[in-house]
């Protein structure tokens, strides 16, 4: 693509979580060893919540490696799970443990069998499961009863949730209130600020061993981090949108133009939201005519051209 060009080593804003690449930035840190310390102090059920695209999945993967070989880990990528049974066998999955053909209280024995040892070796059980805000109570409660397991005055199974802000409903009522007892620890992830989300886009240039200064300009750099809204997620799709389209137009380094395009592309070019999320025709239109009239040369519209014509 465009690595030649801009003299990268590779890709500088990746599609999916990747932990070697992680971005320090305030809060997440901060919430990263308020885990961190609430797992060692054998705290059982623990609550990370924020916007979709904010980083709960990234933050996952650097909790797990953050406590090291002494915690047997198991991460669910989603929580869409029909009842007990099927969380069961995908928890057994993950731990390459069998996992089918099995009644619902042999697989709960099952597990409760390996927690107990795992936790008699001195080792820690994790269970993390993302998409959290989309338990069902049933799913909850098999949660929480889990959670009593304990082995020599130790927790046997813990599990951190991960949630958008919703979870929030989840876990209202009076037959959520022995759950939400048990969440004394409770992290939100706010989106970066200006300063933070600039940062980060130089962050991954330099990780891809790039000079930021040759690669953006500044007015680029502040149109990226703008129109992303602070949501780590935005901020490689848009800085990864600007480099196509500077590379598709021979354009030296990224200017402000391309970054403009990139956001409207990506259907982000309303940039004066006080929070991400989806925009009216209208608004976009608004937003559009901020930045002048849209030039026909411009980088967008040749890409646009040249993918037609490869069609």
């Amino acid at each position: 693509m465009y690595e030649k060009r801009f003299q990268l080593k590779r890709r500088p804003f990746p599609a999916t979580p990747d932990d070697s690449l992680y971005y320090p930035a305030t809060g997440h840190e901060f919430a990263l060893q308020t885990l961190v310390r609430a797992i060692q102090e054998d705290e059982g059920f623990l609550l990370l919540a924020g916007l979709p695209g904010i980083g709960k999945t990234l933050l996952a993967q650097c909790l797990s490696e953050r406590l090291g070989a002494d915690t047997t880990t198991a991460f669910l990528t989603h929580s869409h799970f029909a009842d007990p049974t099927a969380l069961l066998q995908a928890i057994l999955f993950d731990l390459q443990l069998p996992y089918e053909g099995a009644s619902e209280q042999i697989l709960r024995l099952r597990l409760t069998d390996f927690l107990l040892k795992n936790c008699a070796s001195e080792k820690r059980f994790l269970l993390i499961l993302d998409e959290a805000h989309l338990l069902r109570p049933a799913l909850l409660e098999e949660l929480r009863m889990l959670g009593n397991l304990e082995a020599g005055g130790k927790k046997a199974f813990q599990v951190v949730l991960l949630a958008q802000p919703e979870i929030a409903e989840t876990l209202k009522g009076a037959k959520q209130a022995a759950v939400n007892q048990r969440l004394v620890v409770r992290c939100r992830i706010e989106p970066l600020g200006l300063e933070e989300s600039l940062d980060y886009l130089l962050h991954h240039i330099r990780l891809a061993g790039g000079k930021a200064e040759a690669i953006f300009d500044e007015a680029a750099l502040e149109v990226l981090a703008r129109g992303a809204r602070g949501i780590p997620r935005l901020l490689n799709q848009v800085g990864h949108q600007a480099l196509l389209l500077a590379n598709a137009a021979d354009l030296e380094r990224v200017d402000a133009e391309a970054a403009l395009e990139a956001l409207a592309l990506l259907g982000l070019a309303q940039q004066d939201s006080e929070e991400p999320g989806g925009t009216t025709e209208e608004d976009q239109n608004a937003s559009f005519e901020v930045g002048g009239p849209r030039n026909k040369d411009g980088p967008a519209f040749r890409l646009a051209e040249d993918t037609r014509r490869s069609a």
